[in-house]
Parts: structure tokens; sequence; C-alpha cells
């Protein structure tokens, strides 16, 4: 029997793929576009009948002010009118693998430990953090999934490949994993969790297929972009980064030493709870993805 799932932010990139995946797995949906309701602002639509929400809402960039509005407090206003029922609907929250610490090494699970100082990474990942804890905190029960960039049609790059200026890709480094994702599995594993009872867990959802950041941007270069890549080692940026961190949020992300080694040091990464929780096996390989991606109309 299909769920009644409440879905908002169903109009973002994420979001229309999470509605598709959701009704042709036979869920009656509700979905929520910001042209519909300012979550921030706005009542939140009666919850009667919905068996789980699944909460996509939120800004993917902007200061700490657009954070806190978009993000923090859109779900500061959904967890509220939760709480208010009898019987609360559980709660799906998409949030990120950028909550780990800068300092991770090695292999990234779930049981890595989380950021422990926020203030020092870009508003973003505040954010991210703030709204777990915010979960957490809530009783409610929930899934938190952990995306790392995602794959789709328009969207190609990632913050973990290094900066662009103009037509030239700084890349800072070689070796390591992508945290990448294509956009259907995303999708999929969503779904999954709202189907799933609430645990309490957070898990990671990437690919199967993660490259390395030399092999990302060899697979760009081939459907012709970016025109130039500038090697530029992310160690050596760090002293210029350190110099630079007493100004705080005026400096740019990538000048500020966590948010540099958060993005940039080799690690790997582990999906096998997401596997274990959800029944859940990324199906693209990343070349398949990126070609999609680049050319959505074939």
């Amino acid at each position: 029997m299909g769920l009644s799932v409440m879905i908002t932010g169903a109009g973002g990139f994420l979001g229309r793929a999470v509605v598709a995946e959701a009704q042709a797995r036979g869920h009656d949906v509700r979905a929520l576009t910001r042209a519909d309701l300012d979550l921030a602002s706005g009542e939140v639509p009666t919850l009667d009948g919905v068996d789980c929400v699944i909460h996509l809402a939120g800004s993917l960039s902007g200061d700490w002010a657009v954070q806190a509005r978009d993000t923090l407090a859109a779900t500061r206003r959904l967890i509220a009118a939760m709480q208010a029922r009898a019987l609360p609907p559980r709660l799906v929250l998409a949030s990120s693998i950028a909550v780990y610490t800068a300092g991770a090494k090695g292999i990234v699970t779930e049981a890595t430990p989380l950021e422990a100082d926020p203030a020092r990474r870009d508003a973003y990942a505040r954010a991210k953090i703030a709204q777990e804890d915010m979960l957490r905190d809530s009783g409610l029960r929930h899934t938190i999934l952990r995306p790392g960039a995602i794959i789709g049609p328009g969207r190609v790059s990632t913050a973990h490949l290094g900066p662009v200026i103009g037509g030239t890709l700084l890349r800072m480094a070689r070796g390591g994993e992508v945290p990448v994702v294509s956009l259907g599995d995303c999708a999929r594993a969503f779904v999954l969790a709202a189907e799933m009872p609430g645990e309490g867990r957070a898990l990671n959802i990437l690919g199967a297929d993660r490259p390395s950041r030399a092999r990302f941007i060899a697979a760009l270069r081939a459907g012709g972009w970016p025109r130039h890549v500038l090697p530029v080692n992310w160690r050596l940026v760090v002293p210029l980064a350190w110099l630079l961190s007493p100004l705080g949020a005026r400096v740019p992300g990538l000048l500020r030493p966590a948010v540099l080694r958060a993005r940039m040091a080799p690690v790997a990464y582990d999906i096998a709870a997401a596997e274990a929780a959800l029944g859940w096996v990324p199906q693209d390989d990343f070349d398949a993805a990126l070609a999609r991606a680049m050319r959505p109309d074939r």
C-alpha cells in the first residue's frame, strides 16, 4: 500500500526527481514548492493523513543570514508543526556530507565525527550541522540522509574539484574520491527512506562509482569543459588561508583552512550502512551519469 508523503522543496533540482520517484513507486504525494509556501514564514499545511515528510527545502548557497532563514527557520517551523500532532509523521531530512569534520582521514563513514567547530566552516555546512542537531533534539521519528554532490541535468561540477575563474578550473588535488551521486540514485534513496521506519539514523548517500578528481576532470574535459585546467596544490594555499583566518566570514570559502581541508583532503567514503538500512544499491556508474547530465537531451 502506498504512503501519503509530503515533500518540501518539491520544485527544486532534487525535489522534482524525488516527487517523480515517489509517484512511480505508488505513493500519494503532496508536493510543496516555494511558490506554494514560504516555510520560513508561512503556515505549514495540514499534516492530516501524512505518513512521512521528506524535507528537502533549504538554500544551497548564500551567507549565514540566508541559511538561517531559508534552511533553519523553515526546518524549525516544520518540526514545530509536526510536534503539535498527537502522532507525528516520520521525517526524512536532506542533510549533506559537509557535516563531517574537516579533519577526516582515510574512509568517511557515519561513525566519522561531525564538525566540532561549525563556526570555522562555510554557511551551508554550518546550517546543515545545526539542522541535524535540531532534528535529533526534536523527539521525532526520523532518518537523516547525507548526499554528496548530485550529478544531474545542468549540474555537473562540484566544489570538491576547485574554484573556477572564467573558463579555467584551478585543480587543487588529484587523489581521493569525489563524493558524487547521480540524481536518480539519490532520489530513490530518499523514497526508500520514507518507506522505512524512522530509526534516528544518519546515512551517507553516494554513488558506488566515486571517481578520483583526476578522472572527474578528465571526463569533464572530454565533454568540452573547462577550457583550461591549472594545477594548484591545496596544501600550498593553507598558509595563506591561516593568514586570512582572522577575517572570518569575510574570507571566501576556499581561503578558510577548515573549508579548504574539508573539500580537498584525499579521503574515501563508505555507503554500506545506507545499502543495508534501505536496501538501496546505487545503479549509475559515474561516466554514464555524467554523460547524461552533460547531454540531457539524449
